[in-house]
């Protein structure tokens, strides 16, 4: 591993750094630079270092706090999966140079590499066992074991560019560029069922409590499907693709964006329109739903977005170098990471102290990005589930 100079830029002095209530909402905290666009979206561990991946065929692992670089991984492809963090800190992450990596997540080091015939645009998810889930541009679909890297199963399917989502009864969810989205038993890969749209997926699916599944597709609209069945319950259609991932805030308000240049707050049972918010480039990034209500999301106008939730009204903006394509991450002291074009990772305060608990409130759901429902942060999950 070479370890290279650290390129981070603190605009405001190491004290605000913290959420201690100096530094005012929207401003930039610090930027660290990469050797080139930053299309990744960042995870945190545990600790709070943060984990991102770059163009220039990098993952970086930095201090949440300062923006500095603690270490660097070198690989052999671009890397625009986003890393997920496992239960005892191993980063998971894909490779354009075709391999599925495991790395130590305190050093760097790596524990194993699992190599697909093609590109890895997936982002893998964990399942509660710790089996790795990923998908490959190669036609197929993997189940890894994340302690050794060797393959439990592998289906053909179509190339998967799509990160896959892990439902509570362990059912895995992705989409592919064969225009279909597929549920498949996490334990057997055995196929539960498919659902074909009119435009290929690259959209990562989203679960509601009530085990529905929400995604975008080339075709301008987001589905709503039974997470049992496949069975339709809505569409919504935009002006434009559907690349980016949906979210779930609470009172299952499903949020998305749009290359129509528009963000969306839909209704997650029906699928009506709650507001709409205009943007002056298209928008795949996905949204953050911060615990206060807070809507974060990035366009390709070169600016970042604080939407009031409610409402859809402008709070702030934050213009920066260049596309905003990566999908912020919400830290739990309410600093927002999120990279862009410009080769940077920013850290941006904001009035939110961590992510809205509710059932996909970013993408991935959670900071470690893991691809799983998670129910630990939320008060009487089912209480109005049917409602």
């Amino acid at each position: 591993m070479n370890m290279l100079r650290t390129f981070v830029s603190v605009v405001w002095l190491p004290f605000l750094i913290a959420s201690d209530g100096f530094s005012e909402t929207g401003e930039v905290l610090w930027n660290f630079e990469t050797g080139s666009s930053v299309r990744s979206s960042p995870s945190i561990g545990g600790d709070g270092t943060v984990y991102v991946g770059s163009v220039d065929k990098k993952l970086y692992a930095l201090n949440g706090a300062t923006g500095e670089k603690k270490w660097e991984f070198v690989t052999g492809g671009e890397v625009l999966s986003s890393p997920s963090v496992g239960s005892d800190g191993t980063i998971y992450f894909g490779s354009v140079d075709k391999k599925v990596y495991a790395l130590d997540g305190r050093t760097g080091a790596k524990k194993w590499e699992f190599l697909t015939s093609d590109k890895v645009y997936s982002s893998p998810a964990i399942g509660k066992g710790g089996t790795v889930f990923v998908g490959s541009m190669d036609d197929h679909f993997y189940a890894l074991n994340g302690r050794t890297g060797e393959k439990k199963w592998a289906v053909k399917i179509g190339d998967v560019g799509s990160s896959p989502s892990i439902g509570l009864d362990g059912t895995v969810y992705f989409g592919s560029l064969d225009t279909k989205v597929y549920a498949l038993d996490g334990k057997t890969g055995v196929k539960k069922w498919e659902f074909k749209t009119q435009g290929r997926i690259g959209s990562s699916p989203a679960l509601g409590l009530d085990g529905t599944v929400y995604f975008g597709s080339v075709d301008d609209k987001l589905y709503a499907l039974d997470g049992q069945t496949g069975i339709k319950k809505w569409e919504f259609k935009t002006g434009g693709n559907v690349e980016g991932s949906p979210v779930v805030g609470p009172g299952n308000v499903v949020y998305v964006g749009s290359e129509d240049k528009k963000v969306y707050a839909l209704n997650g049972q029906t699928g009506a329109k709650f507001w709409e918010f205009v943007t002056k480039g298209k928008v795949r990034s996905s949204p953050a739903i911060g615990l206060d209500g807070v809507v974060y999301v990035g366009s390709e106008d070169k600016s970042f977005y604080a939407l009031d939730g409610q409402t859809g009204e402008k709070k702030w903006s934050v213009v920066m170098g260049g596309k905003v394509e990566s999908s912020p991450t919400i830290g739990s002291a309410g600093t927002i990471y999120v990279g862009c074009w410009d080769k940077k990772l920013y850290a941006v305060c904001s009035s939110s102290r961590g992510a809205a608990a509710s059932a996909w409130p970013q993408f991935r759901q959670g900071l470690r990005r893991a691809g799983i429902v998670d129910l630990s942060r939320i008060k009487y999950p089912f209480l109005n589930i049917g409602d």
